[in-house]
């Protein structure tokens, strides 16, 4: 009756040729009970993204078989189905990407499959959005996070214990009657073995990641949580990269979030996971230090981040001194790229001023890249995506610099020249 599913992907979004790396399928009765188990890595012909995340080497998945080799196995197993998962919209658009990549249109709808993240916040209101947290409240036990098979093995109990909350049949068995009967097309496949991925496969880990199960729902608006379930992910193992960044704005506008929108669930989810960090009354300066990048990236000021440790711990919690700098530490290495409307010579002797390390290339060591656009497509700007070295905007910069000393005299100040 169930077909509950996961996905591992090499990014957020299957338009900008992002692929399916893993997938898992477990099947259920009416009654939740566990039917059939499917699991295979997947060749996708490029790159595997957030590594870091998934866990999944390249070397997993040389010998792996194609999504087109497995397309006629994994639709017998969907079709006639409804399905589940969680945040399920999310793989529901990777796998329609991936068989319309064959040519085929197959009947996977949203609005006729079920979401464990939607309902958790429907039957407990006040529950937590990430499947962790789902799980935990539920006394499930979740082994080889992001890995697609204990994923999809935890939603699927996590469903099971959904489905007794509800009469028999449940309110959508109407919806399941209509999926049923959905005609699927004849897919292509071959006669190929599933690749399992090595136990040496890991997932998100650290603090970064506890913290995030932690962070409550979002009612409005509608898509807030399908939003910052994306979010969640990226910001797991304690980093956002440019190019994250670039997924994030592609999906706001997909959901049809509007900026001011985006804005506000940025300034949201900054305040949120600063108040959970302070769940054991004690943040150190490596979490903080992750904490300001955080607000840095999604256009927040560290100020921010003291403002809501402060509430959290009724004011108990010391705003630490920063000399010179705010959100990355002194003699954090910086590089500046693009056509400021001050010249750059200000702009080094402010950094230098701040307590900063300037350098004229980016290397694997730069803390961050300053950029007149945070889009640039300049050399520095693109060895810094490379590097994964974040990128901010000017005024981004502007807000990390203490607070102007007011002037003593009226005289103009005696500068030095920075030389070179």
């Amino acid at each position: 009756m169930y077909a509950v599913i996961d996905t591992e992907t090499t990014g957020l979004l299957p338009g900008h040729r992002h692929r399916v790396i893993e997938i898992a399928v477990v099947l259920l009765d009416a009654r939740g009970q566990v039917e059939h188990e499917w699991v295979t890595l997947l060749n996708p012909q490029r790159d595997l993204g957030p590594q870091h995340i998934h866990g999944i080497l390249t070397a997993d998945v040389l010998a792996a078989p194609e999504f087109g080799d497995v397309a006629r196995e994994l639709g017998g197993l969907l079709a006639g189905r409804m399905v589940v998962g969680h945040n399920v919209d999310f793989d529901l658009g990777f796998l329609r990407a991936e068989f319309g990549r064959l040519g085929y249109a197959v009947p996977l709808i949203t609005e006729r499959s079920m979401c464990t993240m939607a309902l958790a916040g429907y039957l407990y209101p006040g529950a937590k959005r990430t499947l962790g947290a789902c799980c935990a409240a539920a006394g499930i036990s979740i082994e080889g996070w992001h890995s697609a098979l204990a994923d999809t093995r935890a939603t699927a109990q996590l469903f099971a214990q959904y489905l007794q909350a509800f009469p028999s049949p449940p309110p959508w068995q109407w919806a399941y009657e209509e999926v049923r009967r959905l005609p699927w097309p004849a897919l292509p496949g071959s006669d190929v073995s599933p690749t399992v991925r090595p136990v040496h496969a890991g997932g998100r880990h650290g603090w970064m990641s506890r913290i995030v199960d932690q962070l409550p729902r979002v009612p409005e608006p509608p898509q807030a949580d399908s939003y910052l379930a994306l979010l969640d992910g990226i910001l797991a193992n304690r980093e956002i990269t440019a190019a994250d960044a670039d997924q994030l704005v592609q999906v706001a506008t997909e959901l049809g979030l509007t900026r001011s929108e985006v804005q506000e669930l940025h300034r949201y989810y900054v305040s949120a996971l600063a108040e959970a960090s302070w769940g054991d009354g004690e943040i150190t300066a490596e979490q903080r230090s992750d904490l300001d990048r955080v607000a840095v990236m999604l256009g927040h000021r560290v100020s921010d981040v003291d403002d809501a440790l402060l509430r959290a711990s009724s004011g108990r919690y010391v705003v630490p001194a920063r000399p010179g700098a705010q959100g990355f530490p002194p003699g954090s290495t910086l590089v500046f790229t693009g056509d400021m409307i001050e010249p750059r010579e200000v702009w080094w002797d402010r950094a230098v001023a701040a307590g900063f390390a300037p350098q004229e290339a980016v290397r694997p060591d730069t803390t961050f890249l300053i950029a007149a656009d945070v889009d640039s497509l300049s050399v520095k700007a693109r060895a810094a995506r490379e590097y994964n070295v974040p990128i901010i905007s000017t005024e981004d910069f502007r807000r990390l610099l203490p607070a102007p000393r007011p002037m003593r005299s009226t005289s103009p100040p005696q500068t030095e020249r920075r030389v070179g």
